[in-house]
């Protein structure tokens, strides 16, 4: 009979089987024909085939159910095995095929699948299938539907008796819609049926499908740790699974149970509720966090809420688990409120979505899933506030690493422990560790330029808000901690601008450093953190570099690079005295560790410079430049206070080769609630090339140490001093309004350092009289650093004689005078000379006659075709002659003027003469054209 199927067919009881057969052959004769098996001593297996017995339906949401049409799709066939003993044998009649009691169930060939993808079987042999052979009819004339139990030997024949099932074949691992169980539960079940087998109180088989009752308890390392299973026809009525599972990244315990009902107006419903069982989670024994838990900055976490809540389960992570999703919107991950203290008691709250991992999987190799984790996560922003300490020292309780939180990026690394230690302890095998921060830096913020609009305070108090900054942990900090590192901690991504307006940073050094990290020791850290941590100071690249031909960013006075009067070397010790120290403290009450009541900000730079000369600055001592800034920020309703102090010391600036000034001190100090205040001593000035004239001048220059013009306003502060000359007669000498003066500008805006040097004025010019001739004037030269900006100069000179004879008088006047301004590149130069002579006789007849003669220069447009073109001035002359004259009653005045121009600036050029091809074609063509006359 090996190879030969069977099929049974009973109409009256729906009876529907195939039997197949394996060591079993047919003997006997017509009528009396039996079963035995074919090698003697050997029992024989008799298999039947049952159509479906369960089918596969749709689940929809609790809190979303559908009353639509759902899908299904039924099952594989059933097999049930039956061992028939040597010298045992079955007759072939319908009797005899279904006269299974006197058989035993056998292990092997026997697979059911009465749940949709599992496929059980006996745990154990001494199993009986129980059933009539024959239908049954009822008084009512009702015949029963034919169906088959299984119970343990030696019950009562209505008994059916618990049965212990195990997993036979592997699971199916897919399915086209959601079910009462997933893909995960179904093996989940059939792996822990391998340590303690599904108990079955009622399993029923028949032509309309299984009729069930399962139930399983198993321990929380299998992931699943109770399932309950009832079904009718085939159908779920009830399913219920309980998965023990944690929490990704932070490891948090929580049950999920996973519950479906049968509704008559809904089909199948679903609803997974989650259970936290273990809302706080602290890193300590098997669960230590690596590196001394650098890498996740935080000791304890919890979840404030949800603990308990319905869910749905979202999208797979490599089959170990999925993102939690929300029960009321299943496309969306369910956010939950969580809380972390630091090593210092900082408290932080943010809210992040988690993935549950299945405990069948929470103790094993967990590397790949946090691979797959992290590429979502590192693009996954949490919202978060708070005060974190990102680089705790642990021996000290200073907050010299504290941020304040915007945001978190939280990632997930396996865990050391075996697999053994974490299942004992509970735990998750996999540590979170923090991916990227984003925070305000209280220092960058302390120090930051103000809005625009607002204007400039040189003692501006810091700002308690700034802009966000990604910032990720070192990794030679993480690695091998703050020593290792050279107090490097954190890195920036992307560097940011650290370009504190020049009054917030003493004013004598405008600093722009592109910062890159920060420091437990000097805070901010620009330049390469790998050169910073391998303890090697680069001023070229630690500071921002010259951009082009522009201003250096990191400049002295304005326009000096600083970072060529810097020399490269070891980093030191941070205290300021080779890189800048711009560190953020944290203060407390006396006697407390919380809540902060102030944060301090401070810089502090007193680098030593080469002693050399770098365009126009001189330095004479290494020690020459102080930089200091401490700034405070109170919570307790003080009022905040702000201080800065830039001191330079023994340097000279030489102007153009013009004017050379020693000063032998320039400090800036702003201070809250006052005016900043500049004290600047000048030792030396001389004067060279075309104003040596002035040399002589120099003994009496004033210095404005201590002067009394102190000039403030939003863009700078200015001190000056003025010395007037007394009126100086002698004879037919007399000088008159002379007065020296001295400038010098420190800006807020990072210009060049401004000095002006004046003889008298505009408004006062000074009066030399000799004799007849007499004459006045100013001067007023303006320098910056390296160039001369503004020179404006005036003088007037002429002479007068008069003659009275009685009968006739008369007078003569010539004056004449220049004016000479250049301002940033632009000159103007302007002259005159007037001549006036009178003549009256008897006060019958008088003569004037006045000549006045002007030249200035003027600019010429450029030619619109050749805006590039050098420029040209002119000069225009005026000239005007009035002659009036006087009879006795009768007058007449007569004027003549006349005006010329004079080229300058060369010859116009081809393309000024001919700026397109037209007009050279028109100049050729006014020419007669040439003749062959031979």
């Amino acid at each position: 009979m090996d190879g030969t199927t069977v099929t049974f067919l009973r109409r009256e009881d729906m009876l529907v089987l195939d039997f197949t057969f394996s060591n079993i052959s047919r003997s006997g004769t017509a009528g009396a024909v039996v079963l035995g098996p074919s090698t003697p001593g050997t029992a024989g297996t008799i298999t039947a085939h049952f159509p479906p017995q369960s089918a596969l339906e749709e689940t929809t949401s609790l809190t979303a159910a559908s009353i639509g049409v759902k899908r299904v799709r039924y099952s594989g066939e059933s097999t049930v095995a039956l061992r028939v003993p040597p010298g045992t044998s079955v007759p072939f009649t319908a009797d005899g095929l279904l006269s299974w009691a006197a058989l035993q169930a056998a292990q092997a060939g026997t697979v059911l699948e009465c749940v949709w993808g599992l496929f059980f079987g006996p745990a154990s042999a001494g199993l009986v299938w129980r059933h009539v052979t024959a239908p049954v009819t009822g008084s009512s004339g009702a015949t029963g539907i034919w169906h088959t139990r299984i119970a343990p030997a030696g019950t009562l024949p209505h008994e059916g008796g618990p049965v212990n099932l195990v997993g036979v074949v592997p699971p199916r691992g897919w399915q086209p819609f959601t079910s009462s169980l997933s893909a995960p539960q179904r093996q989940q079940i059939h792996d822990a049926t391998s340590a303690r087998p599904v108990t079955a109180n009622g399993l029923v088989l028949s032509a309309l499908g299984a009729h069930a009752d399962l139930t399983g308890v198993w321990d929380p390392a299998l992931g699943v740790t109770g399932y309950h299973h009832r079904s009718a026809g085939g159908r779920d009525l009830v399913v219920q699974v309980n998965e023990q599972g944690y929490l990704l990244p932070f490891g948090f315990p929580v049950r999920v149970t996973t519950r479906t009902e049968r509704r008559l107006d809904l089909g199948l419903v679903q609803s997974t509720r989650l259970t936290v069982l273990k809302p706080e989670i602290t890193y300590e024994g098997v669960a230590a966090l690596p590196h001394a838990g650098r890498a996740f900055p935080f000791v304890r976490v919890r979840v404030d809420q949800p603990t308990d809540t319905e869910i749905s389960a979202g999208t797979s992570l490599d089959r170990v688990g999925y993102w939690v999703h929300r029960a009321d919107a299943p496309s969306a991950t369910l956010p939950f409120a969580l809380s972390a203290d630091d090593r210092l008691g900082h408290r932080v709250h943010f809210t992040a979505p988690l993935v549950f991992i299945r405990g069948n999987f929470a103790h094993g190799d967990l590397r790949g899933p946090l691979i797959t984790y992290e590429n979502t996560a590192k693009n996954l922003p949490l919202p978060a506030t708070g005060r974190l300490e990102l680089a705790p020292d642990g021996s000290s309780t200073d907050e010299r690493s504290t941020v304040d939180i915007a945001e978190l990026r939280v990632g997930a690394e396996p865990s050391q422990a075996t697999s053994a230690q974490l299942a004992a302890a509970g735990r998750l095998a996999a540590h979170p560790r923090l991916l990227s921060v984003g925070a305000r830096i209280p220092a960058l913020d302390a120090l930051a330029p103000p809005p625009t609009g607002t204007g400039v305070s040189a003692a501006a108090p810091p700002a308690v808000t700034g802009a966000v900054h990604q910032l990720k942990l070192y990794d030679k900090y993480v690695t091998g901690g703050l020593a290792a590192s050279r107090q490097v901690y954190a890195s920036l991504p992307q560097t940011a601008d650290f370009a504190p307006p020049p009054a917030a940073s003493g004013a004598v050094a405008a600093l722009g450093l592109p910062v890159s990290g920060l420091s437990a020791a000097t805070g901010l850290v620009g330049g390469k953190l790998d050169t910073v941590a391998a303890g090697d100071f680069d001023p070229s690249t630690y500071f921002t570099p010259p951009a082009g031909a522009g201003v250096p960013p990191t400049r002295l006075l304005g326009v000096i690079d600083l970072t060529q009067l810097l020399k490269p070397g070891p980093v030191g010790a941070g205290d300021g005295t080779t890189t800048p120290k711009i560190i953020t403290t944290v203060e407390h009450a006396q006697g407390t560790t919380k809540p902060p009541t102030a944060v301090r900000t401070e810089l502090t730079w007193r680098p030593r410079i080469e002693v050399t000369t770098v365009a126009p600055l001189t330095t004479t001592r290494p020690d020459s430049l102080d930089i200091r800034s401490i700034g405070v920020t109170r919570f307790d309703g003080a009022p905040s206070t702000a201080e800065v102090r830039g001191e330079l010391r023994d340097f000279k600036l030489s102007f153009a080769k013009v004017l050379s000034v020693d000063f032998r001190r320039m400090a800036f100090t702003g201070r809250p609630g006052t005016s900043p205040d500049l004290d600047v001593k000048i030792g030396d000035v001389r004067f060279d090339g075309d104003l040596r004239f002035l040399d002589k001048l120099r003994e009496y220059l004033p210095s404005p140490a201590n002067g009394p013009r102190v000039n403030v306003d939003g863009k700078g502060v200015e001190v000056g001093y003025g010395l007037a000359v007394p009126t100086v007669g002698a004879g037919v000498f007399l000088l008159q309004n002379l007065a020296l003066s001295i400038a010098v500008r420190l800006p807020f805006d990072g210009t060049p350092v401004r000095t002006t040097f004046c003889v008298s004025s505009r408004g006062h010019p000074f009066l030399v009289t000799v004799s007849l001739l007499g004459g006045g004037g100013f001067f007023s030269l303006t320098v910056e650093s390296g160039e001369v900006t503004v020179l404006e100069a005036q003088l007037e000179f002429g002479a007068a004689a008069a003659l009275d004879l009685g009968v006739a008088s008369g007078s003569v006047a010539i004056t004449a005078g220049v004016y000479l301004k250049l301002d940033h590149g632009a000159s103007l130069l302007e002259g005159f000379l007037r001549a006036v002579g009178a003549l009256d006789v008897l006060g019958i007849i008088s003569v004037s006659v006045e000549f006045y003669l002007s030249l200035k220069t003027t600019e010429v447009p450029k030619n619109p075709a050749h805006p590039t073109g050098p420029k040209r001035t002119e000069i225009v002359g005026a000239a005007m002659v009035t002659v009036r004259v006087r009879v006795a009653f009768f007058s007449q005045s007569v004027s003549m003027s006349m005006e010329r121009r004079f080229g300058g600036g060369g010859d116009p050029s081809y393309s000024d003469a001919f700026p397109t091809q037209d007009a050279w074609s028109k100049r050729c063509a006014a020419f007669a054209a040439l003749k062959d006359v031979s």
